[in-house]
């Protein structure tokens, strides 16, 4: 059964892209705890640590737009890039300082820039729009399930012992090497320059507008999903250790003490990104959302608001409706603006590495931006004045959407305004 489940190729992608996702969050799950009990590090440190993460993948994905999409088979890419994440990340453990610490997990994430954008456009190379729609969608339905999953066993892996996630991870990554292998071997089609389908980029309303636009959203909803991930962990673990910690008003169970702040902490994580699925999971079955820049603001307005709830709650219960408000955020923009990138059949590799360039990007802002300020202000000021960043956002989306839009005017085109 579970061979005949797996006998299309693009299912095994699906099974590839959950494994490397879940191994990605074991260690971005493990390395706040790692950093403050281990190097004894602050908010400052985690904040920067994640946000060179997503800098070095953010670098990486940009430079590999101009050659993955040349290579005659993109899977020899993500290859060599899961070796890369696996090999350098297996040395956290004994990074003694935060200067190697800084090293050894974040120059991994070159690894992963060309893993991620070399399993797209392996994916993209189905050459009927309608498939290659419904594999995208399970596609990120399996990453974004990788993500969620992975948090429950990483917390209480690293509560038994600091070094079990970094252990599994490489295990993880050997696995998936050895799938991506079997694809290789078993699918060496590759479209070539002069074989690709017609350019569909207008037939659901996508403008260059739409596409900047939603560019600039990803980067603010990886912006906050990148501070709970990397910043607010201090809090959760400051409150489990002070006893702070409740799970609705005044109410504490016995369960807040029995386990570990790492635990806790991966049952916000798991939320977060299981929010995630289910946006990915409507999103990829519906169209209302096509087109409309609307949607996306609505979503990040939410999540500003959640920002501010979290600065000052000492509950469980509204950080998990917080924390699932900025997963389900970060699934719209994310899917939309993955989509937009995709939509034109002979820009969709170049574009599909600026977008996670751009996914990058947001998360190295959001981490160092806000974990300086936790560190320096307090997360209730830092996470206080989130807004600030979010109406930014919006305003940029705005302009990039009002002046692309001018821009085609002038050449003769009409863009989409936003709904």
């Amino acid at each position: 059964m579970i061979a005949n489940l797996f006998r299309p190729v693009h299912r095994r992608m699906y099974l590839a892209a959950f494994l490397l996702d879940f191994s990605v969050a074991v260690g971005l799950t493990a390395m706040p705890f790692f950093i403050f009990e281990r190097l004894h590090g602050g908010m400052a440190l985690s904040g920067s640590v994640g946000a060179v993460q997503m800098a070095m993948y953010a670098v990486g994905c940009f430079v590999s737009a101009g050659f993955v999409a040349k290579a005659r088979n993109s899977l020899h890419w993500a290859l060599i890039g899961v070796a890369v994440f696996a090999l350098l990340f297996a040395f956290v453990p004994w990074a003694s300082t935060p200067a190697l610490c800084l090293i050894t997990a974040s120059v991994p994430f070159l690894g992963l820039a060309l893993a991620w954008p070399a399993m797209q456009a392996w994916l993209g190379q189905e050459p009927d729009p309608l498939a290659r729609a419904r594999h995208l969608a399970g596609f990120n339905t399996a990453t974004a399930f990788g993500f969620t999953l992975s948090p429950l066993l990483a917390g209480p892996l690293y509560d038994a012992d600091f070094r079990l996630p970094f252990v599994v991870l490489v295990a993880l990554c050997v696995v998936i090497m050895g799938i991506l292998f079997a694809l290789s071997r078993d699918t060496a089609r590759v479209a070539s320059p002069g074989q690709e389908d017609p350019e569909d980029a207008d037939a659901d309303g996508v403008s260059t507008g739409l596409l900047w636009a939603s560019w600039a959203a990803t980067f603010a909803a990886n912006g906050l999903f990148a501070a709970v991930r990397s910043v607010y962990p201090m809090r959760v673990k400051v409150l489990a250790e002070t006893g702070a910690l409740t799970l609705y008003g005044d109410l504490r169970p016995a369960l807040l003490d029995a386990v570990g702040p790492a635990t806790t902490y991966s049952w916000l994580a798991f939320l977060l990104s299981l929010a995630t699925v289910a946006s990915f999971a409507v999103l990829g079955r519906t169209k209302g959302w096509r087109g409309r820049l609307s949607i996306l603001m609505v979503g990040q307005i939410a999540a500003a608001a959640s920002f501010v709830w979290l600065s000052r709650t000492h509950s469980l219960a509204v950080m998990i409706l917080c924390f699932a408000t900025v997963g389900t955020n970060f699934g719209i923009c994310f899917f939309a603006s993955l989509y937009y990138s995709l939509a034109d059949a002979k820009k969709r590799h170049g574009r599909a590495a600026i977008n996670e360039g751009v996914l990058g990007a947001g998360g190295f802002a959001g981490g160092i931006g806000l974990g300086y300020a936790a560190e320096n202000a307090g997360i209730t000021v830092a996470f206080q004045w989130t807004p600030l960043f979010v109406a930014f956002a919006i305003v940029l989306q705005l302009l990039l959407l009002r002046f692309a839009g001018r821009r085609a005017t002038g050449s003769g085109s009409e863009e989409n305004e936003p709904s």
